[in-house]
């Protein structure tokens, strides 16, 4: 096990390495992350980055637009919208695989017409 901080994987970035220090902090240090952990916390700190410039994207081009092929006109999607949803899931699947999140399932409604109305 070496010690795998956030200057070794990002030392051109200073807010990528702090929030790489912070994860591996919470898994128990750097020193004492496993290659493949470290590889992986790397991988969750550049899916964040991506998300930020697919966000900023979408925030700037909107969701799709209309796009017109002599006389037809359609809707064409953002693909960053896509693509955001891919890194939000990959992510999720990371952090579960670390240890840093739960795994979310939702637990069986019993009753599916109670609609929590009745409460009030």
């Amino acid at each position: 096990m070496g010690s795998w901080n956030g200057a070794y994987f990002f030392p051109e970035d200073e807010k990528a390495a702090a929030t790489y220090d912070a994860l591996a902090e919470k898994l128990g240090g750097p020193e004492s992350i496993a290659p493949q952990k470290a590889i992986m916390l790397a991988d969750v700190v550049r899916y964040e980055e991506m998300k930020e410039l697919l966000r900023a994207d979408i925030k700037a081009r909107g969701l799709g637009a209309m796009a017109k092929n002599g006389r037809q006109q359609y809707y064409k999607e953002n693909k960053s919208v896509a693509m955001l949803a891919k890194i939000i899931d990959q992510e999720r699947r990371q952090l579960q695989a670390l240890g840093l999140a739960q795994k979310t399932k939702d637990p069986p409604d019993d009753d599916l017409n109670d609609d929590g109305f009745d409460e009030f």
